[in-house]
């Protein structure tokens, strides 16, 4: 009999579409025997490490860890005393049981590993891991470098917002694919996370790894980190816990401070500070971290904050509030209208009509934009060789920081004025949690 429940239980996982385990009551009603006693074979099995049990909400698959044997025999004798409720509605009868964590069974890793040709699966890497009974939603970490692939080719459809992401490729308008079979991949989720050395990596779980193309997962494998790595506790909040969460990246904060000074604005002089709003399909998909810190990146990035900054403000915001040329002498009396810069504008206007108790609180505000539009001039100027370096990754941080900061404090002045008394900030932003992550 153990024999017999060792074979339907490795049979039903081997032949099912997803990896799935027998339910529990199954292997009594299809044997013929008592529904204790199969218990009792099974936990024998259990101990001899032969068959692996899951109890949860959902036990069909196995969900992201396995039991100790002490653990699932004690589970095991507890479900001897669960019942089953035969409910009829019409012709059609509907049986549960008297628990709200069902039980399946599984075949051990080692048990397929004895019985099972692998070899079937070829070089799909992470398919053969759910294979042999790995849980689905295992986490396995990887060189941020990983994304780069996706996240410079137009052929994909890569996101990635705050601590989270996913990828698939494009197809035209008759549903054909713009990449070759080969690259149809499709990831449905991937998270941000940290290694020893608190550097950023990927992660993934092992069941979305596993709905790529074999020629991505060997892709993907080949930048597995080996040593020991943590997922950001917000994603493991979000995919695990099935929580929401309170913390926002600063990409996210910068890019709403932005929308609400809009519509503070708006609201106030019937005139938009910025041309450009960049909610959701707005947002540039480059405007998160790079995930090479290089040279190229972080000069690449300087370039399109200041083009969400600087080169956003609306010049005709400011017409008929100050002057917007400077009048420069050229020679012998001729003189030249030469247009002020935005962030020039925007400074003078605000120290002209906003008064504080200390004007140089004020300029400060300024001095982040400043550096953004003098860090993108610098490559403008010059020929540099790309090179590798981690202090990029930081510099990155400090500067979309204090960007976000002077953006906020803008924010905050604008508030200030009598039209905007009943303007409502929307609570994330004003509360939240805002984090470089």
């Amino acid at each position: 009999m153990k024999k017999q429940i060792e074979n339907k239980v490795y049979d039903f996982f081997v032949n099912s579409s997803d990896f799935n385990g027998m339910p529990l009551r199954q292997v009594s009603e299809e044997l013929k025997i008592e529904y204790e006693n199969s218990i009792d074979i099974i936990k024998t099995l259990v101990s001899d490490d032969i068959i692996t049990i899951q109890s949860s909400t959902n036990p069909h698959i196995i969900y992201s860890r396995l039991y100790p044997i002490d653990i699932q025999l004690k589970i095991l004798e507890d479900a001897k005393s669960w019942k089953v409720t035969v409910t009829k509605i019409g012709e059609i009868s509907f049986a549960s049981e008297s628990t709200e964590f069902p039980i399946c069974l599984y075949p051990t890793e080692n048990l397929i590993k004895l019985k099972r040709d692998l070899t079937e699966f070829g070089n799909a890497v992470y398919t053969k891991e759910l294979a042999i009974a790995q849980p689905h939603l295992k986490p396995i970490f990887f060189e941020i470098e990983v994304l780069e692939r996706y996240a410079n080719d137009p052929r994909f459809d890569f996101e990635f917002k705050d601590y989270s992401g996913r990828i698939s490729c494009k197809y035209d308008e008759n549903e054909k694919p713009y990449v070759r079979k080969e690259d149809e991949v499709f990831l449905k989720t991937f998270g941000l996370g940290f290694d020893k050395n608190g550097k950023r990596v990927a992660v993934a779980y092992l069941r979305y790894l596993s709905d790529l193309t074999p020629e991505h997962q060997i892709y993907w494998k080949s930048r597995e980190k080996r040593e020991d790595c943590k997922m950001l506790e917000e994603y493991h909040q979000n995919t695990i816990q099935g929580n929401w969460t309170s913390s926002y990246s600063i990409f996210s904060g910068l890019i709403g401070e932005l929308n609400c000074l809009n519509e503070i604005s708006e609201t106030i002089f019937s005139k938009s500070l910025f041309r450009k709003n960049f909610n959701d399909e707005k947002r540039p998909r480059e405007f998160t971290f790079f995930f090479t810190p290089t040279l190229k990146n972080y000069n690449d990035f300087v370039h399109l904050l200041d083009k969400m900054l600087s080169e956003n403000i609306n010049k005709d915001f400011f017409k008929d509030k100050i002057e917007l040329f400077d009048i420069v002498e050229i020679e012998d009396g001729l003189v030249e209208r030469k247009p002020k810069g935005t962030i020039r504008l925007l400074e003078e206007w605000l120290l002209g009509i906003f008064k504080t108790e200390k004007e140089s609180e004020l300029k400060d505000i300024f001095k982040p934009l400043k550096k953004v539009r003098r860090e993108r001039q610098n490559p403008a100027h010059k020929i540099s060789e790309n090179e590798y370096d981690d202090k990029f990754t930081e510099l990155q941080k400090k500067l979309v920081s204090d960007a976000y900061g002077s953006i906020r404090a803008l924010r905050f002045i604008f508030q200030q004025h009598p039209k905007a008394k009943d303007y409502e900030v929307p609570d994330w932003l004003e509360n939240g949690n805002i984090k470089t992550f």
